[in-house]
């Protein structure tokens, strides 16, 4: 495919502030097709002409969402026990974040899990693996449930839940679940409804651990009282291991429910298609 000429995209940016809407829509569709060699130009235009931010905006919105869809069907692609929950995280967290730069998250986990290992005994129980990593992660880190304002979408996003160390069940156990796989711990997510959890499963010591409140060790007479008092009933399917193309689905189905709280049917529609994508259908939060 012929790249397109930079004077010829700069033609198509000035198009862009046409006064006939049908006009600028059809100019913002070719330079989505454009992609790629068109987002620094536009960038350009962006600051030059704070008039056309707006329109702007929207086409570098629906290059990035291309992008995206692009690397979530590779990553879809994969089988269910391969596909790579941490590469799936940051995929979601660039859909608000574009420019982010996944490296240095990358490297904060890497140091998470190098500390607790540190803390770690060479003949550590799995009781006291379980309890060194909540106290590292929920007392001296400061991770916590973002109570106060949990609809804010940032508590979505695995780099800000990192920076702020703050989120939603399901993100903070995202957050717990990827310093486990650098340790090499059987963890693995459980998807309950209303809530999510970790579980640590070996042969000798099995326990849940809710990320949302500091930690908490939970038993599955726990899950069951939890799930009989939120109205769902008891079920054992609902303690099962969540595979990660589930867990991404979920983090941003509930994404979804945000943006059309507010209203977003653009952002909320972006998301629903990385959904369809990822390609299985998955419970409510």
């Amino acid at each position: 495919m012929l790249s397109t000429p930079e004077p010829q995209i700069r033609a198509l940016i000035r198009l862009l502030s046409d006064e006939d809407e049908r006009v600028a829509r059809t100019i913002a569709g070719k330079l989505a097709e454009i992609g790629a060699p068109a987002v620094p130009l536009l960038r350009e235009a962006e600051i030059e002409q704070p008039e056309m931010a707006a329109r702007i905006s929207e086409v570098l919105d629906d290059i990035q969402g291309q992008r995206l869809e692009g690397e979530f069907h590779a990553l879809s692609a994969c089988d269910d026990e391969d596909l790579d929950l941490e590469t799936g995280a940051f995929l979601i967290a660039r859909f608000a974040y574009p420019d982010l730069d996944v490296a240095p998250y990358v490297e904060l986990l890497d140091a998470m899990a190098l500390e607790v290992r540190d803390r770690l005994g060479h003949k550590a129980s799995s009781e006291e693996i379980v309890k060194t990593i909540s106290r590292y992660l929920f007392v001296e880190q400061g991770f916590a449930g973002n109570t106060s304002q949990y609809y804010d979408v940032d508590n979505s996003y695995l780099n800000k839940v990192l920076e702020r160390k703050t989120g939603i069940p399901i993100s903070l156990s995202v957050a717990y679940l990827l310093v486990g796989k650098r340790l090499e711990l059987p963890v693995f997510g459980v998807g309950m409804p209303g809530h999510f959890l970790v579980k640590y499963e070996a042969d000798r010591y099995r326990i849940f651990v809710d990320c949302f409140n500091g930690g908490a060790l939970l038993t599955q007479k726990d899950c069951a009282r939890f799930l009989d008092q939120a109205g769902y009933g008891f079920d054992e399917r609902y303690l099962q291991k969540t595979l990660p193309r589930s867990i991404l689905i979920r983090m941003i189905k509930n994404l979804v429910a945000i943006y059309n709280k507010m209203e977003d049917v653009t952002k909320a529609t972006r998301l629903t298609r990385f959904i369809e994508i990822l390609g299985l259908p998955e419970k409510d939060e």
